[in-house]
């Protein structure tokens, strides 16, 4: 028997702005999978560091961060059958300009005038991503 994964979705500054938390844990639930935890955050510098690891010494980070903090983002732990590649499929993609409609960031995305790259959502790209990164958001969360 396939062991359910687990997987973190987070709805970023834009999406939490925008009034899509409801649309987003929608779509999640009528996929089938299931909200294990959820909390609205108020992402720290530190916090978002160990998130982006990979990303910090690159020329955009300083405005990824900036973004980040722009409001509160809502964190969500989801589960399910291959949930981690599932959910990054439905996110669509990176730039919500390209992204399909019928993906959240196609269906709630879009560009702004200032050029920064807001995308509504962040979802793991792997189980190895989506271990670190819920014990990022949700150390207090235990994995079955």
């Amino acid at each position: 028997m396939v062991k359910d994964e687990y997987t973190l979705v987070l709805v970023k500054p834009d999406g939490v702005k925008t009034r899509h938390i409801g649309d987003i844990i929608s779509k999640i639930e009528n996929k089938g999978y299931r909200i294990e935890a959820l909390k609205m955050i108020n992402p720290t510098k530190d916090k978002l560091r160990q998130h982006y690891f990979d990303k910090v010494d690159k020329p955009f980070f300083p405005e990824l961060l900036n973004y980040m903090m722009e409001g509160p983002i809502v964190g969500i732990v989801v589960s399910g059958t291959n949930v981690v590649h599932a959910i990054h499929n439905m996110a669509g993609a990176t730039n919500p300009g390209e992204a399909a409609w019928g993906t959240i960031r196609g269906d709630y995305g879009r560009e702004w005038p200032d050029g920064v790259l807001r995308n509504i959502i962040h979802t793991s790209d792997n189980v190895e991503n989506a271990k670190r990164e819920i014990g990022i958001w949700f150390p207090e969360f235990k994995m079955a």
